[in-house]
């Protein structure tokens, strides 16, 4: 199943909608509960209009690109030039030399 094929998309909408609306309640900043420490820090001005670089954006902390799931995973609130500068970049792991 490609995570773009329109299965789960509602369910993704509406918890888009709903980080939205408790990152303008509870002023989250940009990243707020990043498990990868993606984010820049900055509040999110909700009202702005979602073409502008600073508006927010939900942000899948596992990009789709790297097997992430359009559903199901935290989604982190960001500014949409931060969540364009993460890109697909993964958490960088680091094995234990046997």
């Amino acid at each position: 199943m490609d995570a773009r094929d329109g299965k789960g998309h509602r369910a993704y909408r509406r918890a888009q909608a709903a980080l939205k609306r408790r990152t303008r309640v509870e002023h989250l900043p940009c990243g707020y509960g990043s498990p990868s420490g993606w984010g820049c820090g900055e509040q999110i001005d909700t009202t702005l209009d979602y073409r502008d670089r600073m508006s927010f954006t939900a942000d899948h902390d596992q990009a789709l690109a790297n097997g992430g799931r359009l559903v199901g995973q935290v989604l982190v609130p960001m500014h949409k030039s931060c969540n364009s500068r993460k890109s697909d970049h993964a958490a960088a792991e680091i094995w234990a030399a046997s």
